[in-house]
């Protein structure tokens, strides 16, 4: 009963307020992630697990700190003040996508130069991974289709995280099918896959940060752009 209600409750919802109720599950799964591939790369003296588990906790760290900023935003009466601490955690959460980006390069160049990769032998564990990224992917979508009409900055980020995370898991869905066409040095084509994305990442973060100021003024209803 209590799983109706909750169910009942997230699809009552606003789509914002699904979406900080998904980041908010995806932090602690980043969490829980990036703690376990850390003990375990600590466990089995793995270079590869640590710095998977790095880009998982920088992941974790950066939803939890839009989940902070959107919980004090919330309370704010003021619009304007709103708006202003809003965009502060869209520049903020720039820095981490940047961060990210370079993380995720440094785990592709090993990928690519030693051959790490995390291998996946039983057929269903590969058709899990595929079935679990192309869903973060469609999520990540529809969630910006649906929401196109919002200037919410934090839902913003908190959107860019999605995708994200999403074209993470397909580098790994891609690793996961081309060992299992066994496919020769699978994990290099993968990782340059990764590298690509990496860069994309570092690009969307800049980006972010050069985000400018939206406002609007007494004689027009549509938001205007404007130097900070």
């Amino acid at each position: 009963m209590a799983v109706k209600k909750l169910l009942a409750r997230y699809i009552e919802s606003s789509y914002q307020e699904r979406t900080i109720t998904a980041t908010s599950a995806s932090f602690a799964i980043n969490a829980v992630m990036g703690l376990g591939k850390l003990l375990l790369g600590i466990y089995l003296l793995s270079p590869w697990f640590v710095t998977n588990a790095v880009y998982y906790l920088i992941l974790c760290i950066a939803r939890g700190q839009a989940l902070k900023k959107y919980k004090m935003s919330a309370r704010l009466k003021d619009v304007k003040k709103q708006y202003d601490l809003e965009l502060a955690a869209y520049k903020h959460s720039g820095v981490f996508i940047c961060i990210l980006g370079f993380s995720y390069l440094f785990v592709c160049l090993r990928m690519f130069f030693a051959g790490d990769s995390t291998p996946y032998k039983e057929f269903y564990l590969i058709y899990g991974v595929a079935t679990v990224s192309f869903t973060k992917l469609g999520f990540a979508i529809h969630g910006t289709v649906v929401t196109r009409h919002l200037h919410s900055p934090i839902v913003s980020a908190m959107k860019v995280f999605n995708f994200t995370d999403a074209f993470v898991s397909i580098v790994v869905t891609q690793c996961a099918l081309l060992s299992m066409m066994q496919v020769k040095n699978a994990a290099g084509y993968s990782a340059i896959t990764g590298m690509a994305v990496s860069v994309f990442f570092i690009f969307r973060g800049i980006l972010m940060l050069r985000k400018k100021k939206l406002v609007t003024t007494k004689k027009q209803s549509q938001p205007i752009v404007v130097n900070e």
